[in-house]
C-alpha cells in the first residue's frame, strides 16, 4: 500500500498533469483559432453608411456567410465619391455606392456594378411639421447627401412627378450624410430632408412630417457592389465566393423576413412595432437575383455623359458584369 506522502505526490503529480494537458489543449485551440483566422482572405467593402441600401453587406457579415466563404470581411463607411478610387487603386474590394460606380463606368473609368441590391429607393421626403403637402415646398430648402446621387435623383423625380420644377421651384442643397440630413431638418435649417427609414423615424420622433415614400417615382440603382475590371480578370475565385455570401443574403432577406429582423432593430434603430411596415416597403424595391435592368442605369448615366468632355464611347450595357453573381447563384442549393 502506498503512505500517505505517496499518495499525496501522486495526487499532486497527476494534478499538475492535467493542469498540464489542459493547458496545452487551451493553447492548441487558440493556435487553431488563430490560424483559421489567418487563412481568411481579408477583402474590403466600402459602403456610403450603414443603413437599408448597404444591408445584404452588413447582414452577410452577421449571419457569418463571409466566414463560410473563407472572406475577413472588413466594411469600412467611405465617403461615395472615394469608394470608386479605393477600388481602382485595389485599396478596396467592393464600391458600394452603386451611383458612383455607374458614373464611372458611363465616361470609361475601369469598373463595373456586379450586385445590385434595390432598383429604387426607400428614400422619403421628410418635411419641417407646417409643411403639409408637396406643393407647400416651393421656394423652400431641400436637403440631400450630395447632386448626381441617389438623394438627388430621387428629389428631382419627385418634385416632376408633383409638378414642380427642382431646378427653379425649390433650393435643393447638399448637406452629406444621413445624420447630417436629419440634423439640418430637426434644427430646421432645412425646409425637408431626403431621409433613409430610419433616419426619417428619428425625425417622426422629433415633431417632423413624412410626406411620400420617394423611391415610386424613380428607378434607380441603390445599393449592390462594383468592382474594377483589373479585379475581375485577376481575382474571380475570391468575387465568386463573396457574391455567393452576399446572393445567399438576399436569399434569406426575401424568404426569412425574421432572419433580418434583429439587424433592422438594433442596427438601425427601427422599432419593433414599425419593422414589418419598413421590410414591406424595402421589399417593394428589391432584386431578390441581384440584377438590375440596364435601363434603370440611366439617369445616372445620361447625367454623367453630360457632365464630362468628349466622353469614350460606352454603352449602358458596359455597366454592368453578371457573369460572376451568376455563376455564384448557380452553386447555391
Amino acid at each position: 500500500m502506498r503512505s500517505d506522502g505517496t499518495r499525496k505526490r501522486v495526487d499532486f503529480f497527476r494534478c499538475r498533469c492535467f493542469a498540464s494537458a489542459w493547458l496545452i489543449f487551451v493553447f492548441l485551440i487558440i493556435v487553431a483559432r488563430s490560424s483559421s483566422a489567418q487563412s481568411l482572405k481579408p477583402m474590403v467593402f466600402a459602403v456610403s453608411t450603414k443603413d437599408v441600401s448597404s444591408s445584404p453587406v452588413w447582414i452577410a457579415g452577421n449571419l457569418g456567410y463571409f466566414k463560410g466563404e473563407g472572406i475577413d470581411a472588413r466594411i469600412v463607411v467611405m465617403r461615395s465619391d472615394l469608394q470608386v478610387a479605393g477600388v481602382i487603386s485595389g485599396d478596396v474590394d467592393f464600391a458600394g455606392s452603386l451611383s458612383s460606380v455607374t458614373k464611372a463606368a458611363a465616361v470609361g473609368i475601369p469598373v463595373k456594378i456586379v450586385v445590385s441590391f434595390f432598383n429604387g429607393g426607400f428614400f422619403y421626403l421628410v418635411t419641417k411639421p407646417d409643411i403639409t403637402n408637396i406643393e407647400g415646398l416651393k421656394g423652400k430648402v431641400v436637403a440631400i447627401s450630395r447632386y448626381g446621387s441617389a438623394t438627388d435623383f430621387d428629389a428631382r423625380a419627385t418634385f416632376r412627378h408633383f409638378g414642380l420644377d427642382p431646378s427653379r421651384d425649390v433650393k435643393i442643397i447638399p448637406v452629406g450624410g444621413g445624420g447630417n440630413r436629419l440634423a439640418s431638418l430637426v434644427s430646421k435649417r432645412v425646409d425637408a430632408a431626403i431621409l433613409t427609414i430610419n433616419e426619417k423615424l428619428q425625425a417622426e420622433r422629433a415633431g417632423m412630417r413624412t410626406l411620400v415614400s420617394t423611391g415610386q417615382y424613380n428607378k434607380q440603382p441603390v445599393g449592390g457592389l462594383g468592382t474594377s475590371v483589373q479585379k475581375i480578370r485577376s481575382s474571380r475565385d475570391g468575387l465568386v465566393r463573396a457574391l455567393r455570401a452576399v446572393y445567399r443574403t438576399l436569399v434569406v432577406m426575401e424568404k426569412d423576413r425574421n432572419a433580418v429582423k434583429g439587424f433592422f432593430e438594433k442596427e438601425l434603430a427601427i422599432n419593433p412595432e414599425q419593422f414589418d411596415d419598413a421590410y414591406d416597403a424595402v421589399m417593394k424595391v428589391f432584386l431578390p437575383n441581384g440584377e438590375i435592368d440596364a435601363k434603370d442605369l440611366s439617369e445616372p448615366y445620361e447625367d454623367a455623359r453630360k457632365a464630362a468632355t468628349n466622353p469614350p464611347p460606352v454603352s449602358v450595357n458596359d455597366l454592368i458584369d453578371w457573369s460572376i453573381l451568376r455563376e455564384a447563384r448557380s452553386s447555391v442549393k
